[in-house]
């Protein structure tokens, strides 16, 4: 989803943090150059230069002894059968080292890891990797206490993140997924439920200020039903907010009842202004290059989807000839009589209906989606008082697929949109995305006329573009820089994980577009010329 701070709760985040694996240990085991008896002189130089000092059986290194290579790695501690077996203790080039027990030449047992600049993991290894009861120092000061397990927390621990930020509970794959407690470093207080390591479910939740919400949570915010109780009268004097959260912030009850009612509205009306929507598509125009647009606003709970998606169609029927070959689906408050609605199946209906007016080889769609988006590459399709059925990646991709459209440019505005490249990628298909697959987008609110990714690409980009991955390439910078400036998308440590917006192109796309657009611009210039 695109990130809001309405009924965000402070620092809550997963910390679940992969230890860098350094230790490259060395099995010797045969092949040993036997040295002369001189202090000088190794015992023995193993196969990959390494000299040994100590004693030897049978050929093999066996009891205490040291190793050094030229590359300034060093062991020294005992040996069984040519192997690093025992208490011993492992230098490396760049400053690391562990010391502790080894079996078969491996981290095994309890030891010390200890990186340059101040880096630790101290407790129980198995097979060179963090498994049982330590404790994990980060050099950022991330500080990770209890059973881990390959590297990661696993079972009960405590993590402490740079800012002084606590989570206790029961990891999973580093991350908090059951019930836990998280500790603010301002002095704020949660009990309750975890998912993926934050606040989601039911919980109750204390700030400093003596604040206290309890209810249900879903992704840090308040959201589902709940109880607001304030340690200071509001401003009107009412002590409490009671009802239905989302995202955050209390849900209007008028606009509950508007909801309600859409609901029946939508029973009676969608089936009818879908079909009214897909007969006025027009067909193939002879002679050039068709675009057709489909844009999508998938969530209704906040309107800048919907504004966003009709800028988008207003700005390609005027400057890109979709006039006749452009329509939206919008989940919105306020459209519900006169739109159609987005789902799965007005999305996939859409789609065929569109390829079943154009040349499928030779005309162009121009997908746009809008909405927020899940860590699991879902595009949320939500209406208000309704439950619609997320639209997955790969479900999209099968949909796109079915039509037998050739050429496509598909763009996703939503948090974790680069998770749809690879399942919609292809020779003929262009497709960005607002945001890395792992991280999220900004910029979404209620009142909003775009989300930052939207702004930056259709307003501020695309009109002064001669291609379509130029305009991302611009839009790209805008964002970096807007992320950058606004103080409320910054950590507990001053810093902003950016959106990092992503493209998929080819040289066949690419070409293919530019001769769309040569033929699309054309008029224009030619009018501009003749002035």
């Amino acid at each position: 989803m695109h990130c809001t701070k309405a009924g965000f709760v402070p620092g809550a985040r997963g910390h679940a943090r992969t230890f860098m694996h350094h230790a490259a240990l060395f099995v010797i085991a045969a092949g040993l150059a036997i040295g002369a008896a001189n202090a000088a002189v190794p015992d023995a130089v193993t196969p990959d230069g390494g000299q040994y000092y100590g004693p030897l059986v049978d050929g093999k290194l066996q009891g205490k002894g040291k190793i050094r290579w030229t590359n300034g790695n060093t062991y020294e501690g005992n040996f069984e059968k040519g192997l690093f077996s025992g208490n011993g203790e492992m230098h490396f080039e760049k400053g690391s080292k562990y010391k502790g027990d080894f079996v078969n030449g491996r981290f095994q047992g309890k030891g010390r890891f200890d990186l340059a600049g101040g880096e630790y993991y101290a407790g129980e290894f198995s097979s060179n990797e963090f498994t049982g009861y330590g404790v994990h120092q980060g050099k950022n000061g991330v500080r990770q206490a209890g059973t881990f397990k390959k590297w990661q927390l696993e079972g009960p621990g405590r993590l402490s993140d740079a800012a002084g930020n606590t989570y206790e509970g029961i990891f999973t794959d580093g991350k908090l997924n059951q019930p836990g407690r998280y500790i603010s470093k301002d002095g704020g207080r949660y009990e309750g439920d975890f998912k993926d390591g934050k606040l989601d479910g039911m919980g109750i939740y204390r700030s400093a200020d003596g604040d206290e919400y309890k209810g249900s949570f879903a992704h840090n915010r308040y959201n589902g039903g709940g109880i607001l109780t304030y340690a200071s009268p509001q401003k009107d004097g009412h002590s409490k907010d009671i009802g239905i959260w989302s995202y955050g912030t209390l849900v209007d009850e008028a606009a509950d009842r508007q909801s309600e009612a859409n609901v029946e509205t939508a029973l009676y009306g969608q089936r009818a202004l879908l079909d009214k929507t897909l007969a006025t598509i027009a067909p193939h125009a002879p002679g050039k290059i068709n675009l057709y647009l489909l844009a999508v606003a998938g969530d209704g709970s906040q309107e800048v989807f919907r504004r966003e998606t009709a800028f988008v169609r207003t700005q390609f029927d005027r400057d890109f000839g979709t006039q006749g070959r452009s329509m939206v689906l919008v989940n919105s408050r306020n459209t519900v009589a006169e739109q159609p609605m987005a789902t799965v199946t007005s999305i996939r209906e859409s789609l065929n209906a569109i390829a079943a007016k154009m040349d499928k080889e030779n005309d162009i769609l121009f997908l746009y989606l809008s909405s927020h988006g899940s860590q699991s590459h879902e595009l949320s399709l939500a209406q208000n008082g309704m439950t619609l059925r997320n639209l997955e990646a790969k479900e999209l991709a099968k949909l796109l697929a079915a039509t037998g459209i050739r050429w496509k440019v598909v763009v996703v505005s939503a948090c974790y949109a680069g998770g749809f490249i690879d399942p919609l990628k292809d020779a003929h298909t262009m497709v960005i995305a607002a945001a890395r697959r792992d991280r999220t987008s900004f910029g979404c609110a209620d009142d909003n006329d775009f989300t930052y990714f939207g702004r930056a690409f259709f307003q501020k980009s695309v009109p002064a573009s001669a291609s379509f991955s130029e305009a991302f390439d611009k839009a790209k910078a805008l964002v970096t820089a807007w992320e950058a400036d606004d103080t409320q998308l910054k950590d507990e440590d001053g810093e902003i994980l950016h959106s990092e917006p992503q493209i998929y192109h080819n040289a066949a796309i690419d070409a293919y577009l530019k001769k769309w657009r040569a033929q699309a611009t054309a008029p224009a210039t030619h009018a501009a010329q003749a002035k």
